[in-house]
């Protein structure tokens, strides 16, 4: 593996001997940071307040905050995070799921140490590592991804405005933050060039 510069890395996964592997991996190669761990997405979104990592590997199954709901939330607060999605049951869907999401890697745990390094080099110089599962399918998500405007959450989200829930209401919703809920409002409005509420509610209607 030959990353230039230091990587600074979180790890959310609930089956602490999968981190702990990952750890003494990690403790072999002095150019990756293990800055912080969680046990499932909320306390990473907590973890990731006090310093942004360079990379986030997130599994899919978690309780409390799965790995789909996290990927989503950190790309919408900190696109600047890559994102490897880690999972012991990858398979064709999950993975085009995720791959739809964002995530620039998925890998199976089954995968070996060299590969998992490897999707590290690819992630660090900006491109995709995907498990063999569904190679051909990312090649044409990359094609089509522009069909939707609106992240699923934030499709979620519009629905819940034009039904008159507030920030806070919608925050208890979803269990995540005001602060969340206002940076996807904001994104709304400037995906579609919405400056009012009105505009949105109206928008919410005639696309539900």
């Amino acid at each position: 593996m030959v990353i230039m510069k230091t990587v600074a890395v979180v790890i959310a996964d609930d089956h602490p001997l999968v981190i702990s592997a990952l750890r003494n991996a990690f403790q072999r190669n002095s150019k990756i940071n293990l800055i912080g761990e969680a046990n499932n997405g909320i306390e990473l979104l907590e973890l990731i307040k006090k310093r942004i990592p360079d990379i986030a590997i997130i599994d899919l199954e978690m309780p409390k905050m799965d790995g789909y709901e996290t990927i989503l939330e950190l790309h919408t607060i900190h696109p600047e995070i890559k994102t490897i999605a880690f999972s012991g049951f990858l398979n064709s869907a999950n993975q085009q799921r995720v791959i739809d999401l964002g995530a620039y890697a998925s890998i199976s745990k089954t995968e070996t140490s060299k590969n998992i390094f490897k999707a590290f080099q690819a992630v660090m110089d900006g491109e995709n590592y995907h498990s063999a599962i569904t190679s051909n399918d990312y090649e044409e998500t990359v094609e089509q991804k522009d069909d939707s405007i609106l992240t699923l959450r934030e499709k979620q989200i519009i629905k819940l405005i034009a039904q008159g829930k507030t920030s806070k209401q919608i925050s208890e919703a979803y269990n995540i933050s005001q602060w969340t809920v206002d940076k996807h409002r904001s994104n709304i409005k400037e995906k579609l060039g919405i400056k009012s509420l009105a505009e949105m509610i109206r928008y919410a209607i005639e696309n539900a």
